[in-house]
């Protein structure tokens, strides 16, 4: 661990707040202030690192000198810290999504532009090195087709924040758990824009838990202008989760095995079995590559910078808008 001297606050003491608590230490800085709405929590997590400050008023939080911040909120709290932080030119690491929909994030990103401060999103998928592989492989081959699956086991033992799984508050599975794998085809295709998109969606688990109206089960079409049409599978029931990915091409059907860190398939004419090293190129993790960015001024780092995070959001929009409707959503009629 290298010592530096960057102070850092946290905006939310969840779980995802004590996550990013935790690679702070590891990276060497230092978490001088912690917020929440339930004080106690707050409390708690400053202990765990001896923080300054445990508050629940921003005006307090904001009170102090802070080299970064980081949010954890869920995603309807994002707009105010995100404002007081720009204010202060303090550089911005926020948990997916960027925002709960493509106006509040449009908002945020106004005030991040107008800061001209660094602002990073947490897609930690772009910073492993299985998807920063495939990135490389891909490079200069042709991609048809994308197939994704991600599988939680949430409608089985609800060991989740609950609003997890309450579309008011998290945006639904759409939002709240397919955006990473969404966000990591558009980065191993080159960062491609969406240009419609449209889902199926059920909830058909769990009917005595009336509390929680985000679906179990869906399926996800949509295009990229790039000419990529991607399917995405998602369950929130599942015994075994997990993250597949798979390209398919004229010359190449490669799959990218998270759990195995394997790369398996074909690619031109061969057949391809790769595992990938443990470490990305940077050496980073998101949280690594956010701090160093900051005491480096190098924003090449970030590899999931809010500007182009909104794209993702524009694709997940589209997506739950198009549920129950039949039809394809057009980006170009969110923005």
């Amino acid at each position: 661990m290298n010592r530096s001297s960057l102070r850092i606050g946290i905006i939310g003491a969840g779980r995802m707040g004590h996550a990013h608590q935790r690679a702070v230490v590891a990276y060497g800085a230092e978490v001088v202030a912690v917020q929440d709405i339930h004080p106690e929590t707050a409390q708690q997590m400053a202990t765990e690192t001896d923080a300054e400050i445990a508050t629940d008023e921003l005006d307090v939080f904001f009170d102090r000198d802070l080299d970064g911040v980081i949010i954890t909120t869920p995603p309807p709290v994002r707009l105010e810290p995100v404002r007081r932080a720009c204010e202060y030119g303090i550089p911005l690491m926020i948990e997916k999504p960027p925002a709960l929909n493509l106006h509040e994030g449009q908002v945020c990103l106004q005030h991040i532009e107008k800061s001209e401060g660094i602002a990073a999103v947490g897609f930690q998928l772009r910073y492993a090195p299985i998807y920063e592989r495939l990135r490389h492989l891909l490079t200069s081959e042709v991609v048809h087709l994308v197939r994704t699956v991600c599988a939680v086991d949430y409608y089985l033992n609800f060991r989740m924040p609950p609003w997890f799984l309450q579309y008011q508050i998290s945006g639904g599975p759409i939002a709240e758990q397919a955006i990473h794998l969404l966000d990591c085809v558009r980065f191993v295709t080159g960062d491609p824009k969406p240009v419609q998109a449209h889902a199926l969606a059920v909830k058909n688990m769990a009917g005595d838990r009336t509390e929680f109206d985000a679906e179990n089960a869906i399926q996800m079409t949509y295009e990229l202008d790039n000419g990529i049409f991607g399917t995405h599978t998602n369950h929130c029931g599942t015994e075994r989760g997990g993250f597949d990915l798979e390209v398919i091409g004229p010359h190449l059907r490669l799959q990218a095995h998270m759990g195995s860190r394997r790369i398996t398939g074909y690619l031109n004419g061969d057949d391809f079995e790769e595992p990938v090293p443990a470490e990305n190129s940077l050496g980073l993790d998101k949280i690594g590559a956010w701090l160093h960015a900051i005491e480096t001024g190098n924003r090449s780092l970030i590899r999931s910078d809010f500007a182009d995070a909104m794209h993702t959001l524009a694709l997940v929009e589209a997506a739950v808008k198009s549920r129950g409707s039949g039809r394809f959503v057009q980006v170009s009629d969110l923005m």
